[in-house]
């Protein structure tokens, strides 16, 4: 009986185990299996310098199709823009709401769970696309 029990408890560890991990990965994978592989490239600290420096003397709204994990968002929102980050991916998503809490900029910021090809961005003043050539 106890070595019965022993088993269950270890079937079940490794079934737990192995959801969470299935939970996990799935949003990192599932772009790849798109018709248009869509990968996460984080942007470079000089590539959000770039993207500031355009955004010089400009005001309003800010959108970031494609936003990964905030990066550009919650530094345009240092800035003073009213920033919005649209990702496929939902872990990126709440990382994104997790650092702009964390960089107390959450009031300037929102990110949502979007696919980007079903999106409006008529209402943004200011529209910033990072991606691979296979989005642009």
């Amino acid at each position: 009986s106890s070595r019965r029990s022993w088993g269950q408890l270890v079937t079940a560890g490794v079934g737990g185990t192995l959801l969470a991990l299935y939970a996990v990965v799935i949003p990192f994978v599932t772009p790849a299996l798109r018709k248009v592989c869509l990968p996460f490239v984080p942007a470079t600290s000089t590539q959000i310098q770039n993207v500031l420096k355009m955004l010089e003397n400009r005001s309003g709204s800010l959108v970031d199709i494609g936003s990964g994990d905030g990066r550009i968002v919650i530094a345009a929102a240092k800035k003073g823009f009213k920033a919005v980050g649209c990702e496929l991916n939902p872990w990126l998503v709440w990382y994104s709401r997790y650092r702009a809490w964390r960089d107390g900029v959450h009031q300037n910021t929102k990110f949502y769970i979007s696919d980007l090809w079903k999106v409006s961005f008529s209402c943004y003043t200011n529209v910033v696309v990072f991606g691979v050539p296979q989005m642009v």
